[in-house]
């Protein structure tokens, strides 16, 4: 088929909260610089999907009904006469984000069969679509794309050997925070915080120490000598946690050289954060960073981690579904919670 021929496409459509569905949705109208993809492997994402699909999204940012979706991968299999001269009709890439369909909302991403990708639909800084190595499955490269977000928070941090890192929450960004930060600097120490014991289980496969938050402030007390954590990153998406931060930081800040505690906020909030009592936090000095989504050059480096055998995919449960089950994973995912690591949906079945 030729680029323009495709104008339709089968796609999980979450028609109002609480209610997914399989159905055909018009695509825009290919520009000249379009390639199209076919998804071959999707997944939800625990965090911003599941908060889309119990709508709890603000309404300036998406609308009912809508494509959920950001984790794709599949082939190139159409492209026009100006598209990227480096991807191929058969490459098999990370699809991602689409920006726009015909006739339905996209939210954030492409959880779609077929997927336009154009200066229309998507911009340069981070949609563009990668080749997968060829020793890294379409189920690897899905799983990717959110070991991508937390690898831009780890860069506003400066890590300095032999330091104590704290990572709160133990889902796929939380887990691949971890990964990540061992990656960079072998020698830091990492400790793990969940709430929830199947979390904290697969965290054991990476982190150096776990522990619940009810144990996290003595943990890492006795881990560090009583100095506290130099750094910590919340990956959780719990806006009640992130008023708390304090007591697992250590003190500093007061002299030249004194560096203070470095908290960096990686999770997508669906609540207002409030802090505790700010004579707690005033006494820290920290310096608190956040970013959103991910960075040009993520999804290369994660795709490289996962070739070389240095990220570790093996050791996360997710689940495979068809895709044409969604309305059903979307129900049992929702009951699941945290039970629930992760569902990848197979476009085949």
């Amino acid at each position: 088929m030729k680029y323009t021929d495709y104008k339709t496409t089968r796609a999980v459509v979450i028609e109002r909260p609480y209610y997914a569905n399989v159905r055909e949705i018009e695509l825009t109208e290919p520009m000249s610089d379009a390639y199209v993809c076919q998804t071959l492997f999707s997944s939800i994402s625990s965090g911003t999907d599941m908060k889309t699909y119990k709508g709890m999204q603000h309404p300036e940012q998406c609308y009912f009904p809508l494509v959920p979706g950001y984790e794709t991968a599949g082939i190139v299999v159409a492209k026009g006469p100006d598209a990227r001269r480096d991807l191929n009709i058969g490459d098999r890439v990370m699809i991602n984000e689409c920006r726009k369909y015909g006739n339905v909302c996209s939210a954030w991403g492409g959880g779609s069969e077929f997927t336009i990708k154009d200066s229309n639909t998507t911009n340069d800084q981070f949609d563009y679509s990668v080749k997968i190595p060829d020793n890294v499955t379409y189920e690897q490269a899905v799983l990717a794309y959110l070991a991508c977000v937390p690898l831009k928070g780890i860069r506003r941090l400066t890590l300095r050997p032999h330091e104590t890192v704290v990572v709160i929450g133990a889902g796929m960004v939380g887990i691949s925070a971890v990964q990540e930060l061992k990656i960079i600097e072998p020698t830091l120490q990492v400790i793990s915080v969940d709430r929830n014991a199947f979390r904290r289980s697969i965290a054991s496969h990476y982190a150096d120490i776990v522990c619940s938050p009810e144990d996290a402030e003595s943990v890492i007390r006795e881990a560090t000598n009583g100095k506290m954590a130099d750094q910590l990153m919340e990956c959780s998406g719990n806006p009640e946690v992130v008023g708390t931060l304090h007591r697992f930081i250590k003190d500093g800040g007061w002299e030249k050289d004194d560096i203070p505690a470095h908290i960096h906020l990686n999770g997508d909030y669906p609540d207002r954060i409030i802090f505790d009592h700010y004579h707690r936090w005033f006494v820290k000095n920290a310096t608190i960073t956040m970013t959103c989504a991910l960075a040009a050059g993520c999804k290369e480096q994660v795709l490289s981690w996962i070739s070389e055998g240095r990220f570790d995919t093996e050791k996360l449960p997710y689940e495979v579904w068809g895709v044409s089950k969604a309305k059903e994973a979307f129900e049992y995912k929702d009951k699941a919670g945290e039970e629930c690591f992760k569902i990848l949906f197979d476009w085949s079945k």
